[in-house]
């Protein structure tokens, strides 16, 4: 069997759904950054029409070695079946069928989680947490955390926004998950690469382009339900990652179509997010700071969702089993209820932010 070793981050059938100008190829913008001999650094873009298998792939990147033996085993059987089952999952959101949406739901967030992890920055990110790994000690980590973020996500606030009205639709990059928090600008700490905003912090919010004409956002409940009076930089409620929840799977907001402006805002952000490289069914798409005339800070007035649709979010749940026990499960995913004793009112408006 040949070996798999142009490694995609980004799969080919995902930058598929971003095509318009040409019938199978993306405009790419791709920054590279030149190291000159008086210390200083120059910044060059090269852009090119490239199609899906010439794009966002990095030679061995999921590639283990023994010697001169290469072992591609992550590629074909990690990612192979994660693909194969997030290809269908990104179809089925792509409809508003909520059986397809049920019955997809957790080879989503599964296959949404991966693709956070597995580009170079994401890599990266995880080489940060682990200093010195080696490639297999890397890969074997990668595959120990991609399932952390799955339950934040999902007891959030879950919409689908639509581009089919605008002239300017959604573009991809090279780290497609993108987290936005409005006290976090890129030149923030908390930006600085390979980092993103905690997924865990009130005010984060995550933004991933199933193609170029619909767009997850996913927001805290929290900020969703109190977006100024919540502080952004304070963890949620019940911030712990590895653990079992329960959630409404079809509970999904679709009900905003954006206007080009509001389109450009997220295309925005998601450049400004990227490690160095993005793509787009038009070259003009690929400029969204052009168009820009707000402040970071004000773009997240176009990812908050609906008010009147949070009444689907939120609330307690309770179960009931064949042999009699019951599960209970308040909005954060907590088992027992909050202890009215240990309560702190705190006023977050009077919080000073460093």
């Amino acid at each position: 069997m040949s070996q798999t070793r142009n490694n995609h981050y980004v799969p080919q059938w995902y930058q598929n759904g971003f095509i318009d100008e040409r019938d199978n190829q993306l405009r790419h913008l791709k920054r590279r950054d030149i190291h000159l001999k008086d210390g200083s650094t120059k910044v060059v873009y090269g852009k090119n029409w490239f199609t899906a298998a010439q794009c966002f792939y990095e030679k061995d990147l999921y590639s283990t070695f023994f010697g001169s033996f290469v072992n591609d085993d992550i590629e074909r059987k990690l990612f192979g079946p994660i693909d194969d089952n997030g290809a269908d999952a990104v179809k089925a959101f792509l409809t508003d069928d909520q059986a397809q949406w049920h019955h997809n739901f957790q080879d989503f967030f599964t296959y949404l989680d991966v693709q956070k992890l597995r580009t170079p920055k994401g890599l990266d990110w995880v080489k940060t947490k682990y200093p010195e790994l080696n490639q297999i000690q890397l890969m074997t980590e990668m595959q120990a955390l991609r399932t952390i973020h799955c339950t934040l996500w999902a007891e959030g606030v879950r919409e689908l926004v639509s581009a089919e009205d605008s002239d300017i639709k959604f573009i991809l990059s090279d780290h497609p998950v993108t987290i936005f928090n409005y006290e976090c600008p890129p030149d923030s700490e908390l930006c600085a690469y390979p980092n993103d905003p905690d997924i865990a912090l009130k005010g984060s919010q995550t933004i991933f382009p199933l193609d170029k004409n619909r767009c997850l956002i996913l927001t805290n409940l929290e900020y969703a339900k109190d977006p100024n009076g919540t502080n952004p930089l304070e963890q949620r409620t019940n911030a712990t990652r590895i653990r079992q929840s329960m959630v409404n799977t079809i509970n999904f907001i679709a009900k905003r179509k954006l206007n080009q402006d509001e389109v450009t805002k997220i295309n925005h952000i998601i450049k400004s997010r990227s490690k160095d490289a993005i793509a787009a069914g038009k070259e003009t798409w690929l400029y969204p700071e052009d168009r820009l005339t707000c402040k970071w800070s004000e773009l997240r007035h176009v990812l908050l969702p609906p008010t009147e649709e949070l009444y689907k979010f939120g609330g307690e749940m309770y179960a009931g089993y064949d042999d009699g026990s019951t599960y209970y499960q308040d909005e954060f995913g907590r088992t027992s209820p909050q202890n009215e004793n240990l309560k702190k009112e705190t006023n977050e408006k009077k919080i000073r932010k460093k």
